[in-house]
């Protein structure tokens, strides 16, 4: 007697509900990506007790008429994909078809929906999977879901959500990151009755992402257009110097949808290398377009991953997108061409705005017969001086308390304006400049010109080097040696003369010119643990042993040095590519404004 049965739909809707609803969170996800297929202008996020209650969107979409209304319910049943080529070019947000059958499987489910020209709407009560009404309804045109008491009948999957606070961040998050994907469309989403995030229709990206993400964030943001072979990137990225302790702000979407992809992180990656200290994330908000046959969709249930189906080329040209951001800009500020054209100038940026009134409260435009909602009150001042006043009302949550540095922003100075005031410390330079107090990393600004320095040499062909007097015998681990071997060529290439003399053994004749030689052994070492560490990245890999050799031969931070030689070293870093951070993405120097100043001494 066979031992195989297939399952009963009860049962295989409840499993799918484990790939697809996984949270409160993924509910809103799985509602909201249909409301924009529908065409949504609007979409209205209610929850209660971070979803453990209710989730309920309601959106002013096509709707249904009462036989979609109940096939939308069947497993697989979409709208979306009507042949098998449709699986490799799917262009819409929501497209697997067992979303709503699994969310109804799983909670007190109730549907009401109307076709705009319809003179009624269609309402479908579902219980654990179990349809228990479809009858005629008044109701606005769109579709209204609501979702209770998630998981009541799965008490061990119940135990798993998290707290009302931890879900309702997620959520949060969900309905920001659609809010940005879609600044055509207005954004409203409630928590018990209060409301947290609303956003009207029609703003320009940046406008969105400055009402959702804060001012002081998108201050330090620069704008990303690029298209090449086909692929457009554009977005933005965060100046060198802003960053986050972890990639919550890396934020990435193709094709209008919000994916994870490790190629695109590693893109970003590459394109800050030595701009960024290990262990940091710059923030970004990038959108790939792309044609829907060179990305692969259909990979997580979920679809927050996705395959790109030219992985290299995908990430040269997101790559390329930012570091063409990066070029020519500095932390909190910002270059300009120079009097010979030749080499940019160092421009700090203008000052802040003064901060903007109050808020006033405002009625918020409803919703078909929602009832009309105010402004939240006004957070704390040191909070409300960073978002300005927006053009429809906005209450965003307080940002993670992750560190984001960022100078002081500053009127426009040149480094040839600064007057040497003296050392503090025989750390720093301190000087004083048109706009206020400059405080410089000797060793930090060091690093940056013999970073820039080595790599100009690097690139030229053939590489310049220096031989040395005496050869250097250097003995390395089986593991060493090895990576060595592989990468003589990248050695040289860099200006290195280096051969194998047996086994483990090798001798060093020449460096680059102004390598260290005072520990040659030693520096070989630590470039073949960067060597390992960063192999994903090869292309970059000789930058990234260049600027751990510039960091190690860069002057001590407490050598003191002439008035002739401190000149020498401003003049030198006024002519890097770079010269607001070391090569780790230190920055070389902070700016204290005579605003700022007079302002701790109360002298306003």
């Amino acid at each position: 007697m066979s031992i195989i049965r297939i399952l009963p739909e009860e049962i295989s809707n409840r499993i799918a509900a484990g790939e697809v609803v996984e949270r409160p969170a993924s509910i809103v996800k799985e509602l909201v990506e249909n409301s924009l297929d529908a065409g949504a202008t609007r979409v209205l996020v209610t929850v209660e007790r971070g979803g453990h209650s209710l989730v309920r969107v309601v959106d002013d979409g096509c709707g249904m008429d009462a036989e979609d209304a109940l096939l939308c319910l069947e497993a697989h049943a979409t709208s979306k994909i009507r042949e098998t080529a449709d699986i490799e070019r799917i262009g819409t947000l929501g497209f697997r078809g067992e979303a709503l059958p699994s969310i109804a499987s799983v909670t007190h489910f109730r549907l009401e929906t109307r076709l705009h020209d319809a003179p009624a709407g269609t309402l479908v009560v579902v219980d654990g999977g179990e349809v228990r009404q479809v009858e005629a309804t008044g109701c606005a045109p769109g579709t209204a879901i609501s979702a209770r008491n998630l998981f009541f009948n799965m008490p061990a999957r119940r135990k798993f959500l998290r707290t009302v606070q931890t879900e309702e961040s997620h959520l949060q998050e969900m309905v920001l990151t659609q809010a940005l994907a879609h600044p055509e469309v207005a954004f409203e989403l409630y928590f018990d009755g209060r409301q947290v995030l609303a956003v009207q229709s029609g703003s320009d990206l940046r406008t969105r992402a400055t009402l959702l993400l804060g001012k002081d964030l998108m201050q330090g943001m620069l704008a990303v257009q690029h298209e090449e072979a086909g692929i457009r990137v554009h977005g933005f990225v965060a100046r060198p110097g802003l960053t986050r302790t972890t990639r919550r702000e890396q934020r990435t979407f193709v094709n209008g949808r919000a994916v994870e992809a490790q190629q695109l992180y590693q893109s970003i990656r590459d394109a800050y290398h030595t701009l960024v200290m290990k262990g940091r994330y710059p923030p970004v908000l990038l959108f790939l377009e792309l044609g829907t046959d060179r990305v692969d969709i259909n990979v997580h249930p979920a679809k927050r991953e996705v395959r790109f189906r030219e992985v290299r080329l995908i990430g040269d040209v997101v790559a390329n997108a930012v570091r063409q951001a990066l070029r020519h800009v500095a932390t909190g500020r910002e270059y300009s061409p120079g009097p010979t054209g030749n080499r940019p100038e160092f421009v700090l940026a203008p000052p802040p705005a003064p901060p903007p009134a109050p808020p006033r409260q405002q009625e918020l435009p409803d919703i078909r017969g929602a009832v009309p909602r105010q402004v939240a009150p006004t957070a704390p001042a040191a909070e409300s001086q960073s978002v300005p006043p927006p053009p429809g009302p906005v209450v965003i949550a307080a940002p993670p308390e992750e560190e984001i540095r960022q100078p002081e922003a500053s009127p426009s100075v040149g480094l040839a304006d600064l007057r040497i005031l003296g050392h503090l410390n025989q750390q720093y330079l301190v000087a004083e400049g048109p706009v206020g107090l400059v405080l410089i990393d000797k060793q930090a600004a060091h690093e940056r010109i013999l970073f820039e320095q080595f790599l100009r040499r690097a690139g030229a062909q053939p590489a310049e080097r220096q031989g040395l007097l005496i050869p250097v015998t250097v003995d390395l681990s089986p593991t060493d040696a090895a990576t060595l071997t592989e990468s003589l060529e990248e050695f040289g290439a860099m200006g290195f003369d280096i051969e194998s003399f047996g086994q483990n053994t090798f001798i060093v004749r020449a460096v680059p010119p102004q390598f260290p030689q005072r520990n040659i052994r030693g520096l070989l070492r630590d470039m073949l643990d960067d060597l390992r560490e960063n192999s994903p990245a090869r292309k970059r890999i000789d930058q990234r042993l260049l600027a751990g050799a510039a960091c190690r031969a860069a002057v001590r931070a407490r050598t003191e040095l002439k008035e002739e030689e401190i000149s020498h070293l401003l003049q030198e870093l006024s002519q890097t590519e770079l010269p607001y951070t070391c090569p780790r993405g230190k920055p070389t120097m902070i700016n204290f404004s005579f605003q700022e100043l007079n302002k701790r001494f109360g002298n306003l």
